[in-house]
């Protein structure tokens, strides 16, 4: 091999680290294609009536079927099951545009398909005006786009003919103020002849019959570049570049001799983790472009996968050219496609190492540790030592569905927060997982002197040998709460605390189990919010509005390369036993084991969707620690009657420790030390 071929696949693997976001991790672009009896993920005739005659391969005549029973397998870890109800609600009221070629249009096709197929239910529309296809889900108000420009810079009719012009892109008027951005080109780079789709090229002030046509394709990605980084708002707008899509024209690019046949008779993928032909020069190009772009944009490598899978095209049952002309390019639904989408999928909801969702697996091994070997514990955790009789609940350990959740290692945080302080603000939700954390640490660094400091409503507890401080301030709903003449007034619009804040490293907040107490356990007696004030409101609609107060303060107050911020989703309580599906219970007592499963039978916590919301569309960065699924799970994880107020107050709110929270406190670490992953 020469020096020119070494480095062009070295410069590719780098770059596919840089893009792609590998580290030691699980990459879920590399692996195989496994046979699967489940698969295909819907039936194109039935499933899906609007899908357009091309890709409809067994309808077209297509007489085998196992090209359907495939299934991408990752190497390291599992790809997260497409669940289409859950994309739709996470994107509910947003707009999704493809953008780009026939190959968008089959990705397009591909996503409507899947969606509809998990919501039969729900009514749709369909409309196509020019070059724009719009499908909205209209239960959900979201829409589902597909814009044909397959070169993506303009191509413009004059008296002289089509002109392809390299450095314009007019058209980006309809890309603004998307959601989601996917973003294609390339299958018409290369045509010529008939097929070719311009009759000169426009390259500044240079017009030319034609010129190469990579340098061409080049060219116009750094025009489409240009105007990402120049119109888009991350915050607003997650942008993709669906990758290579190539066809199998070649018999010899699988490394068969025969290269008179192509995709015609192929019925099985390529088997093995790689292709014998290589990375099309296309995709080093599109990686190096995504790689030197200053706004985020996330490529979809689905090059190398769609390389294996040489029998998925329509070949001669594409419906269009018919037996005469095989199409080896596009790919049948349900396909390949079903595929890219759900890797899309996972990147949207950053599943590709996502620790938050999985299941309860019991472990002997745990807890792991002793109340008793943490003498400061808040009698009201210390469930055993309150007299609770079973020991089953402290057995329980956290297992993500794709990955392995790392180990906590108290000497590790200690010596990486050397110096810094970490603040939890919240409410007695977050004094249960501060304790937690302090039992953790001082179980890793037994024989560290500390300090426990309480003044007011802040807690500080220190590792002097380490002089990190790990602080608890109690501020239930982030907002401000004052006392008046008129009584205490929740005022949704001010935070005044919030010079204690900015004094921290890390920031971990938290707010919801109070903003539903009413009676005596009410702590407000007059909201305000703005100039208006009411005894009382919509107790959603008023944490809303003090969530997006919160998130002005972040926006305006934090200093992301000084300051990590990250908000514990909602902890839910398990009051009501109908929630788990038990209707002999009546809340939480005597519960002691967990709901077995990954999903919990009451469906979504009614907050979850406002937290998401609001920490979404922060400009700043802030992770949400979405504890909600995998703590509803553990209806046998509370205090019930063993907590400070015993049997005469059931407690099916707090946890008890050691219990989940020491859980939330692992994926703190993994979101704290993302290379321990």
């Amino acid at each position: 091999m020469d020096s020119f071929a070494i480095g062009a696949k070295l410069l590719l693997l780098l770059l596919s680290l840089v893009v792609h976001g590998e580290s030691n991790g699980c990459d879920i672009f590399q692996g195989s294609w496994v046979h699967d009896e489940t698969y295909p993920l819907y039936d194109a005739s039935t499933d899906c009536p609007f899908i357009e005659k091309q890709f409809d391969c067994q309808k077209n005549g297509r007489p085998d079927k196992d090209y359907l029973k495939y299934r991408w397998q990752p190497t390291g870890c599992n790809l997260p099951r497409f669940n289409g109800r859950d994309f739709l609600l996470r994107h509910q009221g947003k707009s999704i545009l493809f953008v780009g070629d026939s190959l968008s249009l089959n990705q397009w096709q591909s996503l409507t398909c899947m969606l509809h197929k998990a919501v039969p239910e729900s009514k749709y529309q369909l409309r196509r005006v020019g070059d724009l296809s719009t499908f909205t889900f209209l239960g959900f108000n979201t829409q589902v786009m597909f814009s044909r420009k397959p070169f993506l810079v303009d191509l413009v009719k004059t008296r002289a003919g089509r002109v392809l012009k390299l450095g314009s892109t007019e058209s980006g008027v309809l890309w603004k103020d998307k959601d989601v951005l996917i973003f294609n080109t390339w299958h018409w780079w290369l045509h010529s002849g008939r097929k070719q789709g311009w009759d000169y090229i426009e390259d500044g002030s240079r017009t030319m019959r034609d010129m190469n046509r990579l340098v061409a394709f080049e060219k116009a990605l750094n025009t489409w570049a240009k105007w990402v980084d120049t119109n888009i708002n991350p915050t607003k707008t997650k942008v993709f570049y669906q990758g290579v899509s190539p066809d199998h024209t070649n018999t010899t690019s699988w490394g068969h001799s025969n290269a008179t046949k192509d995709c015609r008779e192929e019925t099985q993928p390529f088997i093995g983790h790689k292709y014998p032909r290589g990375s099309p020069a296309a995709e080093l190009a599109v990686e190096k472009m995504i790689s030197n772009m200053s706004k985020p944009v996330h490529l979809l490598g689905v090059t190398m996968l769609s390389q294996l899978r040489k029998d998925a095209h329509p070949s001669i049952y594409g419906g269009v050219g018919g037996h005469m002309e095989a199409d080896c390019s596009h790919w049948c639904l349900a396909g390949v496609p079903d595929t890219w989408n759900q890797l899309l999928y996972a990147t949207l909801n950053d599943n590709k190492y996502d620790i938050f969702q999985g299941k309860w697996v019991y472990d002997p091994k745990y807890p792991l540790y002793n109340a008793s070997n943490c003498p400061f514990i808040e009698q009201e955790f210390d469930c055993r030592k309150n007299g609770r009789p079973d020991n089953m609940y402290l057995k329980y350990r956290w297992k993500p569905t794709s990955c392995k959740l790392p180990r906590f290692r108290g000497g590790v945080f200690l010596e990486r927060f050397r110096g810094k302080r970490i603040l939890f603000v919240g409410d007695s939700i977050s004094l249960n997982q501060w304790q937690s954390l302090t039992c953790m640490l001082h179980l890793a660094v037994p024989k560290a002197k500390y300090t426990l400091i309480r003044t007011g409503g802040l807690s500080t507890f220190s590792f002097p040998a380490h002089n990190v401080s790990v602080m608890f301030s109690r501020n239930a709903f982030l907002v401000d709460i004052v006392g008046e003449k008129s009584g205490r007034v929740l005022k949704l619009n001010s935070i005044s605390s919030g010079d204690l804040w900015k004094t921290a490293d890390v920031l971990i907040f938290d707010s919801w189990h109070w903003w539903l107490h009413t009676g005596r356990k009410q702590p407000w007696d007059i909201i305000q919010d703005m100039n208006n004030t009411y005894k009382d409101m919509n107790r959603l609609v008023a944490y809303s509005k003090a969530l997006n107060t919160w998130a002005k303060w972040v926006n305006s107050n934090v200093d992301n390369s000084k300051t990590k911020v990250i908000f514990r989703a909602i902890s839910p309580d398990h009051m009501n036993s109908s929630d788990w599906g038990d209707r002999n219970a009546k809340n939480c007592i005597g519960e002691t084991r967990p709901v077995m499963g990954r999903s919990y039978p009451g469906g979504r916590h009614p907050a979850e969707a406002i937290v998401e919301n609001v920490v979404r569309k922060i400009s700043k960065k802030v992770r949400l620690l979405n504890v909600t699924t995998l703590s509803q799970l553990r209806k046998d994880g509370h205090p019930s009657a063993y907590g400070y107020g015993g049997p005469r107050a059931t407690d099916c709110s707090h946890w008890c420790l050691p219990g989940v929270p020491d859980t939330w406190n692992q994926l703190l670490y993994a979101v704290l030390f993302p290379d321990s992953n």
